[in-house]
């Protein structure tokens, strides 16, 4: 007598295939792809949705580690004449040279006075101003190079402080209305949702547009646009506070392994670690130091390339033709 279909031991459920109209293994299929350079993942991305859905998986990047095939770009974003929107690029680094690859940009991104942050696999863009200042925030998934918008922000800004602490993205200032209870807000990856802080007490007009942010310390620090005065925010205990600024240096800040860096009046990169107080200058930049008005180029705030930082500076030939120059500095 044979067994019921109810008693028969239930079918062992087979995950869907990543390929499945190839006949070899999926892991033969993902080692083939992983081969592929980084900067032709978004060419590869629009031939079919499986070949996008599968550069966007874990397992894609998961074989890419196994294989030793993971590369570092630097993402550059660049607003040039004529066309005011921003324009996205990858720096490819080379041993003669370096070259911009064009990546897809978000067509509505406002056009200046965004806000960058980068946090695990995307760079999130948030706000700016086209018109009016936008609430909307922007991620780029730099695993395919594609756009998404996630919530927005309760009010818009322009100018804002950004920075990540433990993952999450903390936003203050470049409001509309100085006095707005949404002036300081936070937002959580994983919940996708926006929280408000309780913002500084004792904010006057400059701290609401922000020239500089940085992180150190488990505090996101800001450099007001008009002063240039020195404020922090300290998540750990929920409390504002305000620090004297470096005389020497006049801005373009950054944080990496500890070290502060900056530009100084004269066009110098300098840096020192966070306990002393003498400024040392970074050697070998001597002959990018006047490239552009004495000082680096907006584009090199902040960025952290593998154990490199990356500065920027641009310079305009005879023929008004602008020219970009980028240096990596060793840490």
């Amino acid at each position: 007598m044979s067994k019921s279909a109810a008693n028969e031991p239930p079918a062992k459920e087979t995950s869907p295939s990543l390929f499945p109209s190839s006949s070899l293994p999926d892991t033969m299929d993902l080692s083939c792809l992983a081969l592929v350079p980084r900067s032709d993942h978004a060419a590869l991305s629009l031939v079919s949705k499986r070949f996008h859905s599968v550069l966007a998986s874990q397992e894609f990047y998961k074989t890419r580690s196994l294989l030793g095939r993971t590369q570092e770009f630097l993402y550059v974003c660049l607003s040039t004449t004529p066309n005011p929107t921003p324009s996205w690029f990858l720096l490819r680094r080379e041993t003669n040279k370096n070259q911009l690859i064009p990546i897809p940009s978000f067509p509505s991104q406002p056009e200046t006075f965004s806000s960058f942050v980068a946090l695990d696999w995307g760079i999130y863009v948030i706000g700016g101003f086209k018109d009016v200042r936008s609430p909307d925030v922007l991620l780029l998934d730099c695993r395919t190079n594609t756009w998404r918008k996630v919530p927005s922000m309760s009010v818009g800004r322009a100018a804002a402080a950004a920075g990540v602490i433990d993952g999450k993205i903390y936003v203050f200032g470049g409001c509309e209305e100085l006095s707005s209870p949404n002036w300081a807000e936070v937002f959580d990856p994983n919940t996708q949702t926006w929280e408000t802080l309780v913002p500084m007490d004792d904010r006057n007009e400059g701290d609401n547009v922000i020239r500089e942010t940085l992180v150190m310390d488990k505090k996101v620090y800001a450099v007001d646009f008009w002063s240039g005065s020195l404020f922090y925010y300290s998540p750990g205990d929920g409390k504002w506070g305000r620090k004297k600024i470096p005389e020497e240096v006049q801005s373009y800040y950054c944080v990496m392994e500890k070290v502060l860096y900056g530009c100084d009046e004269v066009g110098n990169v300098v840096w020192r670690e966070s306990e002393e107080l003498e400024w040392k200058r970074v050697k070998g930049l001597e002959a990018l130091q006047w490239k552009r008005a004495r000082k680096l180029s907006i584009f090199g705030r902040r960025i952290e390339w593998s154990e490199a930082v990356a500065t920027f500076y641009r310079s305009f030939t005879r023929t008004k033709v602008e020219v970009l120059y980028a240096a990596a500095v060793n840490v």
